[in-house]
């Protein structure tokens, strides 16, 4: 099995792909996340799976990946989830889960960001550009930062700063 070192060497560039990698601001999102064990978890723009594989026992974990030569990876690197391979802002909306957590690019994310009212979760935790105006989200939904995000957190690296962000809706299930 290839190591993340090794996958991350083959990121395709346009497709946006950075891997989170770094320990303390995985263990940032985790917590911010809140999974309990009866949580249905759904991770978009999955990628190598450094963060499925972190995640506390759920009990579902889904993950949904882009790349079609990440699926391969993915379900080695998280045997306990259920792996897909499509367009997260097409698949989503027919999957059921309580928790979304999203590293996704920077566009991709801002398209996310406007199918949220529709979609129904307690608690999303998303990577956001350093300027996404996340009070377009309105009043359906409170928003808070976790943390921030740099080239060095991610396989490879990043450039620029992003946004790991915490978004509940007003009325919570």
């Amino acid at each position: 099995m290839l190591s993340d070192r090794e996958i991350a060497a083959r990121a395709d560039p346009q497709l946006g792909q950075h891997f989170l990698v770094s320990g303390e601001k995985l263990a940032e999102l985790i917590a911010a996340a809140g999974i309990r064990p009866t949580d249905e978890v759904l991770e978009v723009g999955a990628g190598i799976g450094t963060v499925a594989r972190a995640l506390p026992k759920s009990r579902s974990l889904t993950v949904i990946e882009l790349d079609k030569r990440l699926i391969g990876h993915l379900r080695q690197n998280v045997p306990h989830a259920k792996v897909m391979q499509g367009n997260a802002l097409e698949v989503i909306r027919s999957i059921s889960f309580d928790v979304l957590i999203g590293n996704l690019p920077h566009a991709v994310t801002e398209s996310l960001l406007m199918l949220m009212p529709r979609l129904s979760f307690r608690t999303a935790i998303l990577a956001v550009g350093e300027s996404t105006d996340l009070d377009k989200l309105g009043a359906a939904f409170s928003w808070s930062e976790v943390t921030r995000i740099t080239g060095d957190d991610f396989l490879p690296p990043q450039p620029g700063v992003s946004r790991i962000v915490k978004v509940v809706p007003a009325d919570p299930r």
